[in-house]
């Protein structure tokens, strides 16, 4: 899955497993991959699988540095890690703090960043198209904790710092190098957050957060913390692919690309069709078994890993009719590229707020915009990830 082919182009691997091995037995993984949409969303709704990585059957004691003790924190307090008693409360208080109508308000702010970027990232007739989404969800991260002005340098390199972490095929020394700054970055937020408690905000994520109860839970300081780390981490790697992808696939479709510019009410259904399209996650996001079970026809162990293959069960023509033709008009109502149930994004409405205004004012801005030959990738394990990808604006 890491071939120069299969980067720019999966969907024949993922329309060969559909057709003729919906369930995968990966030997070499020992795990069993599902790429037909009801079994993918069947995982993804079914609480017997897991996020938890440390579930999985062949999981091994973390050994991180004294030195990075903070960063192991802010991994054992993400929701994914959390004891079930937790994560239900914790999930519940962030998902009713960042609801469709909290983020359309922000909808103002959004559009301002997105103008700055653009102007920072255009050289001359060109603009570096990758640069400019991987700092767009920092930014708007930034924006929606209303981070200080003094701090907002060094906690964007944090959120950036967040985001690259997530790619477990960096060099373990690359990696330490990238979170080694966590301790200083960890003091800033606490600073920030003793801040909000003394002087909570009306329109703020991070006040709304600390203020909010589920069942009279709330948030631990250590919880809050992670939730932070999340949303740069989580925020950053899906906005910048949607927004890079989003792109690509829309230059590649000129008569829909025409059909949206002449007709903006269309542009969120054609971003949500991009994502359809060409979902950027390569092998799916691994889930754990917690327990024996039949499913789909296969048994599966305690602890063995599965991986649900979003971008194949995108394209499967059970759910989305001619799956391989992209349509602005298409209905997407069962569409799973955030998730679903239990396992729908947190953050999928801010995701597709960026992602809409991204694709549309870039396209308003610059009309004749193309790419500057194919995409560079960059070692991922579960993405496909554009490490350069730029584009001529006349």
């Amino acid at each position: 899955m890491d071939g120069p082919s299969f980067l720019v182009d999966p969907h024949p691997t993922y329309r060969w497993l559909r057709e003729n091995a919906p369930t995968y037995q990966w030997q070499a993984r020992h795990t069993v991959v599902f790429s037909r949409y009801r079994d993918v969303k069947a995982i993804l709704n079914d609480r017997r699988f897991s996020n938890n990585y440390r579930a999985w059957e062949f999981a091994q004691p973390e050994q991180w540095p004294p030195e990075l003790i903070d960063f192991q924190k802010l991994l054992d307090n993400g929701l994914s890690l959390l004891p079930d008693h937790r994560h239900g409360p914790v999930r519940r208080l962030v998902s009713s703090s960042l609801t469709v109508r909290s983020v359309e308000r922000m909808q103002t702010r959004i559009q301002q960043v997105v103008d700055e970027l653009i102007d920072t990232a255009v050289e001359g007739d060109r603009l570096n198209l990758t640069k400019f989404a991987e700092t767009l969800p920092t930014r708007v991260i930034c924006d929606l904790l209303a981070i200080p002005a003094e701090m907002r340098e060094d906690l964007c390199a944090f959120g950036l710092a967040a985001a690259r972490s997530a790619n477990i095929a960096l060099p373990p020394d690359e990696l330490i190098a990238s979170i080694s700054p966590t301790p200083r970055w960890v003091a800033m937020l606490r600073r920030v957050i003793a801040d909000r408690r003394e002087n909570p905000r009306e329109d703020d994520l991070l006040s709304t957060l600390i203020m909010a109860r589920d069942e009279g839970a709330k948030l631990t300081e250590e919880e809050l913390l992670s939730l932070v780390f999340t949303f740069f981490v989580a925020g950053g790697d899906s906005t910048k692919n949607a927004i890079t992808w989003g792109v690509r696939t829309l230059l590649r479709h000129p008569a829909d690309l025409a059909e949206v510019q002449r007709d903006p009410s269309l542009w969120r259904n054609a971003a949500e069709e991009t994502l359809r399209f060409e979902m950027f996650a390569k092998s799916g996001f691994p889930k754990y078994c917690t327990e024996a079970m039949e499913f789909a026809g296969v048994s599966l162990r305690k602890g063995q890993m599965v991986l649900p293959l979003i971008a194949a069960a995108l394209r499967d023509g059970e759910a989305f009719p001619d799956p391989d033709r992209f349509d602005i008009r298409r209905d997407l109502r069962q569409t799973i590229s955030f998730g679903s149930g239990q396992q729908t994004c947190l953050g999928a409405a801010l995701a597709r707020m960026q992602l809409v205004t991204a694709l549309g004012t870039l396209f308003r801005r610059f009309p004749d915009m193309k790419p500057l030959g194919e995409p560079e990738f960059e070692p991922h394990p579960l993405i496909r990830s554009m490490k350069k990808f730029e584009v001529a604006l006349h």
